[in-house]
């Protein structure tokens, strides 16, 4: 590599680092850029005279000399970077410490030499380092010259030179200017009586600008990509005392500076306390209030002018007496903080305003000085407490006392009602059909029939009752002083209460209520069982009635569970059946359809009636499973009279639908099922679905789409034992119905009594008005199946013609029947 190769490998390495330090944050440029200025001086100090470059005739670079333009270089570019004595120095205090430290080991080193305990193996004479020393002294002095120079001059040319071009290239000048008056003045300090001085200055100052104008380039490019602006006030220049001393405006600066990182403290402080939701007040050692934020001004509704020198107890602690107020001030005081004091205000609208309140002593210096006073309101708190407290013993959809409230209560009724010789009286409430509505209108109208007939409950009772949500569809009033003659009265007055219709989602809705009453004697658990025993009782009575408690009714009780148990074994077991009874027409005699009746042989008990299992199945959640079994079995059933010609192809079967059937949303793909199972057998028009006019007048839009979508399958649809329910006209055109079942009880005494005999030719003139089949029920005597005739209706069914049969013993009756009709 040549000589010029050499020196610029040699620049370019070492004003690499200081350039790119300026890419740093300024603390860590300027720990960067002290710890390389020492490692240059130190470098330089033992490495600057392993070699020289001639870069010229009677011109050499030495590798020293290459350090220390690096050293200048770096000092330049600090001292450039901005007004800042700390800055000047720091580098001075680093020369110092770095020219100390090799002047102690070049003293150390040649005192080693000169030594008999040290070994000196290649022989090197002490006099090497102990020359160096004055070199090394000269060498510092000259460079801490050189920065007081480089600081001042910089200093004032950033004050007086206004233009950014012109400050940079007087900056690269004052740069290769401090170089070569090194190149001058090294010599002269170093040999000033040698007879060479003018040669040996004349080569230093062209090996110096060599240095200069090398470095020149990477100085140029610094000034460039990071120039330096002109401050924006005037700034003097800096003066030499204050490169090794700290001035005495800097220590009254200090403590300006600090005086106002106080204030500031104070002030952010300030606004923290202000800023906060909680009144924070002090309190003296004598008890007055001394600071006062916004928060207590908010909090106790005073001024901070009102509130300043005040005693503190009647302001703070307005309804806390004066001797406890005076305690706690003294607690206080000795050191103990006390927290989670609970207070309260008076609020100008009457309210009150729930404080909690700490209070912590201020201390100084070990000495207590005052109490700080911090008061939080803790009204809404108390307010979500007691909402929650409200919901633990109230239900939350009717705002009704629960169970658990209703049990107290109880219990203090009977307590009250035994120490005064009255009684206690229970009121039992289950609402009819409650499942019914909730399935088929939704759960959202179902909530808003019970908010109704909790509101109608709760304005039907007298003040000192108590209506309770027990759960679900069940209600309890509690009456105490109430007999069972008082008791009975109040459950008709709910029954006649709750028979008007309800308005729910647009539409009249019937509900009844099944009430059972208990009264006292008895614990609380004892009355509320014997009240839901004869609330069952009522509902086996039909439902829409008031049933006062008998002991024979725990039994009833009892024997239900296990009578719903054994219904659903026989469910689950195929242990139902169903008979047919015919249905003819009266014109030829002809059979002409079945209606299917579910039939139930429970063993060791015999024959349960369909009105004790039915609603048993409803209330136990059987009923949809007992419809299905009933539908897949009747069609089957039908299919197989139909084959054996028990029925003519028009023939059908009908099959009785509850009301949680038509509610049930997988209604219409259920008896899909069934008719499709039979794989051809039997058609939907062939299926007939009878539905009470009371269950479809429940829900009337529900029980429509229903209907009309088992119309749209082929199904006839049946209104069965019509004139017993909700009669309505116009809703009677609204249902997809084609025939209108007269119920038995008009038929069994239409040849007696003219009102029923009036009640049956008013229905069948309707039907033929309205282009309905009729069937009559309970037809046993020719004279009944004469009169239906008369009048016009199509068909019947009843003993006269065959009770209901087991499909086997149907097919042979109706096969003798035929063969007897043929004789």
């Amino acid at each position: 590599m040549s000589a010029w190769g050499l020196v610029a490998g040699q620049v370019l390495l070492y004003a690499a680092f200081p350039f790119c330090f300026a890419f740093f944050r300024r603390r860590v440029r300027l720990v960067l850029c002290y710890v390389y200025i020492a490692m240059v001086l130190l470098v330089g100090g033992f490495f600057g005279s392993v070699y020289t470059v001639p870069v010229a005739p009677g011109v050499e670079l030495s590798a020293g000399s290459v350090l220390y333009g690096a050293l200048v270089l770096t000092a330049f570019m600090l001292v450039a970077g901005g007004h800042d004595p700390r800055v000047i120095r720091n580098v001075v205090k680093i020369v110092v410490v770095v020219n100390l430290f090799k002047i102690g080991l070049l003293l150390l080193t040649a005192e080693a030499l000169r030594s008999d305990a040290a070994r000196n193996p290649f022989g090197v004479p002490p006099e090497v380092f102990s020359v160096s020393m004055p070199v090394v002294l000269m060498g510092g002095l000259l460079i801490i010259g050189e920065l007081m120079v480089i600081t001042v001059v910089l200093e004032a040319l950033k004050v007086r030179v206004h233009g950014r071009a012109a400050l940079a290239v007087l900056q690269v000048a004052l740069f290769v200017g401090v170089l070569v008056l090194d190149g001058v003045a090294f010599p002269v300090l170093v040999a000033p009586s040698s007879p060479d001085l003018g040669a040996l200055v004349a080569a230093g100052v062209q090996a110096k600008l060599v240095l200069a104008l090398a470095y020149a380039v990477p100085l140029a490019t610094f000034v460039a990509a990071f120039g330096l602006r002109r401050p924006e006030e005037e700034v003097a220049p800096l003066r030499f005392s204050e490169l090794f001393f700290t001035p005495r405006n800097d220590l009254l600066d200090e403590v300006a500076r600090q005086h106002r990182a106080l204030e500031a403290s104070a002030r952010k402080y300030q606004r923290l306390v202000e800023s906060t939701g909680d009144a924070v007040v002090g309190v003296t050692r004598t008890g007055h209030v001394s600071s006062w934020n916004a928060a207590a001004g908010r909090l106790y509704r005073a001024t901070e002018e009102q509130a300043l020198g005040r005693p503190w107890a009647p302001l703070l602690l307005p309804r806390v007496p004066r001797e406890e107020a005076d305690a706690l001030l003294r607690t206080v005081l000795a050191g103990t903080k006390v927290s989670d004091l609970e207070i309260e205000l008076d609020a100008p609208d009457g309210s009150r305003t729930h404080v909690s309140v700490t209070l912590s002593p201020v201390h100084d210096g070990g000495e207590v000085v005052g109490i700080a006073f911090f008061g939080r309101d803790t009204t809404e708190r108390h307010r979500m407490q007691e909402e929650l407290a409200h919901q633990a013993l109230h239900d939350t959809l009717t705002g009704l006392p629960n169970r658990s409230l209703l049990v107290d209560r109880l219990d203090q009724a009977l307590a009250a009602g035994e120490r005064a010789g009255t009684s206690t009286a229970v009121l039992f409430l289950d609402l009819d059909q409650f499942k019914m509505i909730n399935d088929s209108s939704g759960h959202h109208v179902g909530d808003e029939l019970l908010l109704l007939v909790a509101e109608r409950l709760a304005g039907a009772v007298r003040p000192g009752d108590t209506v309770a949500r027990f759960g679900g569809d069940e209600f309890v009033v509690l009456c105490p002083g109430l007999d069972a003659d008082g008791a009975t009265a109040v459950g008709d007055r709910l029954l006649q209460e709750l028979r008007r219709p309800f308005r729910l989602a647009g539409q009249r809705v019937y509900v009844t209520v099944s009430i059972g009453i208990a009264v006292a004697p008895g614990d609380p658990q004892t009355l509320l069982r014997q009240a839901d025993a004869a609330m069952y009782a009522a509902k086996a009575r039909g439902r829409g009635h008031v049933q006062l408690f008998d002991h024979s009714m725990s039994t009833l009780v009892e024997g239900r569970l296990s009578m719903a148990g054994d219904l659903r074994d026989a469910l689950e077991h195929d242990r139902l059946a169903l008979h047919y009874q015919p249905v003819v027409d009266l014109g030829s005699g002809r059979l002409i359809g079945l209606e299917a009746l579910a039939r139930w042989h429970r063993p060791g008990y015999g024959w349960v009636p369909p009105d004790e299992f039915v609603p048993l199945a409803e209330a136990n959640g059987m009923i949809t499973d007992l419809t299905a079994w009933a539908l897949h079995r009747a069609c089957t059933d039908g299919a197989r009279a139909l084959r054996d010609g028990v029925l003519p192809a028009t023939g059908h079967v009908g099959v009785n639908l509850s009301g949680h059937d038509v509610s049930a949303p997988g209604l219409v793909e259920t008896v899909r099922s069934a008719v499709e199972a039979t794989d051809g057998g039997f058609a939907f028009t062939n299926l007939v679905v009878e539905v009470t006019e009371s269950v479809v007048m429940i829900d009337v839009e529900r029980s429509t789409d229903v209907l009309n979508a088992l119309q749209e399958l082929g199904v006839t649809i049946a209104i069965d034992d019509f004139g017993t329910g909700y009669s309505s006209l116009t809703y009677l055109r609204r249902f997809p119905a084609r025939l209108l079942k007269i119920d038995r009880s008009f038929t069994s005494g239409m040849v007696g009594s003219a009102e029923d005999r009036a009640v049956v030719t008013s229905v069948v003139q309707l039907a033929s008005a309205l282009n309905l089949a009729t069937v009559a029920e309970g037809v046993e005597t020719e004279e009944q199946r004469e009169e239906l005739e008369r009048m016009g209706c199509s068909t019947a069914q009843g003993y006269l013609w065959s009770p209901a049969r087991p499909i086997d013993e149907l097919v042979a009756w109706a096969s003798g029947r035929a063969a007897h009709a043929t004789e």
